[in-house]
Parts: structure tokens; C-alpha cells; sequence
């Protein structure tokens, strides 16, 4: 075994997590609180010293471009005070109509835009043909006004209900291959740098 103190804890906080396969208990959910409580300790750390570096400081060396996300940042602490909490209001809908105009932005072109542009093809391959045929058959499977299911339209769907359960298929086997991928180093972690029963 490992001699390394530093091994030693990460490995049996490893085992506390992982003794919830068994069932939820109280190692567990104190390990769970620890890991929480250092997250929350590390993002308050990083925010201040981001504060520190690239407000503050730059304020006072005579940036005043500054001052409006600062003054912004300090109407939001006012809301735990009942008489001056409407002035929090201000920034937080200011931030919100920030967020959905980018939000909408983005999604517009990287959701709609550009999953049009991509599945215009040209059919000179397998892969094209299967990519844009898929396509309009998944679109097909929700034209629920179509009238007869029986025709072209109703075999056209029923192709676009396997290729959705194709490809949720696909994405289930890439969150398990993915969780797989986090797993693995950690029983090397257990079983190699702690217990060193495999190199």
C-alpha cells in the first residue's frame, strides 16, 4: 500500500462515494457535504480574487468603465434587506435579458440554422443519403396532421420513430461509455497508486 497520506484520503473518500452503491448512509452524505462545502469554499475563493484583479483594481487605477458591473454586483446584495430588496431587481433583470438575448442568438444559429445547413447534402454517399433521409423522416414522425398513417407518409414515419430510437440509443451508449470513462481512472486511482495490486 501507499505511504502517501494524501493517497490514503482521496482513496477512502473514494470508497465513501462509492459505498452508496450499496445504499445512501451517512458516510455517504457526509462525504457528499464535504465535497459541496470545498466546491463552494473554491468558487467563492476564485470569484473574490477575479473580483480583486480585474475589478477593483483596475477601478482604482482609473478604469470607470468598472464601476457599472460593480455597482450592478452590489444592488444584488441589497435584496436581504426587505426595505432596499426592489434595488436588486435592477441588475438581475438587466443580467436575465442579457442572458436570453445571447441564449436566443446562439440557439437560433447553432440549433436551427446550422442543423439545416448540415443536413444539406449532396446524396453521392451511404452516409449523406441515411443522414438527410433521417432527417425527413424524424421531421415526418411529427406531422401529426397528417390524415392517413397507411400511405408513403405513414411507412416515412414509421422509418423516423426507429431512427429516433437509433440515435437515443447512441446518445445513452455514449453517457454510459462516458460515465465508464470517469470510473476507470479512479479504480486504477483504488487499486493501482493505493493498494498497488495492479501497475
Amino acid at each position: 500500500m501507499s505511504r502517501d497520506p494524501g493517497v490514503w484520503i482521496a482513496a477512502l473518500l473514494t470508497l465513501a462515494v462509492w459505498s452508496y452503491l450499496y445504499k445512501q448512509n451517512l458516510v455517504f452524505q457526509v462525504v457528499e457535504h464535504v465535497f459541496i462545502g470545498i466546491s463552494a469554499a473554491h468558487a467563492m475563493t476564485v470569484a473574490y480574487f477575479t473580483i480583486q484583479g480585474k475589478g477593483i483594481q483596475p477601478l482604482l487605477a482609473g478604469d470607470m468603465t468598472l464601476l457599472f458591473p460593480i455597482i450592478g454586483g452590489l444592488l444584488l446584495y441589497t435584496r436581504f434587506h426587505p426595505k432596499t430588496a426592489w434595488l436588486s431587481r435592477m441588475p438581475l433583470g438587466f443580467t436575465m435579458g442579457t442572458a436570453a438575448a445571447v441564449v436566443i442568438r446562439g440557439s437560433v444559429d447553432a440549433s436551427f440554422v446550422k442543423q439545416i445547413q448540415a443536413t444539406m447534402l449532396p446524396l453521392t454517399s451511404l452516409d449523406n443519403v441515411l443522414l438527410v433521409g433521417g432527417t425527413i423522416a424524424t421531421v415526418t414522425y411529427f406531422l401529426f396532421n397528417l390524415k392517413s398513417r397507411n400511405g408513403a407518409g405513414g411507412y416515412l414515419a414509421t422509418f423516423g420513430r426507429y431512427v429516433m430510437m437509433a440515435a437515443l440509443g447512441a446518445a445513452y451508449g455514449n453517457t454510459v461509455m462516458m460515465r465508464m470513462s470517469l470510473l476507470i481512472p479512479r479504480v486504477r486511482f483504488v487499486f493501482g497508486d493505493w493498494l498497488r495490486v495492479i501497475k
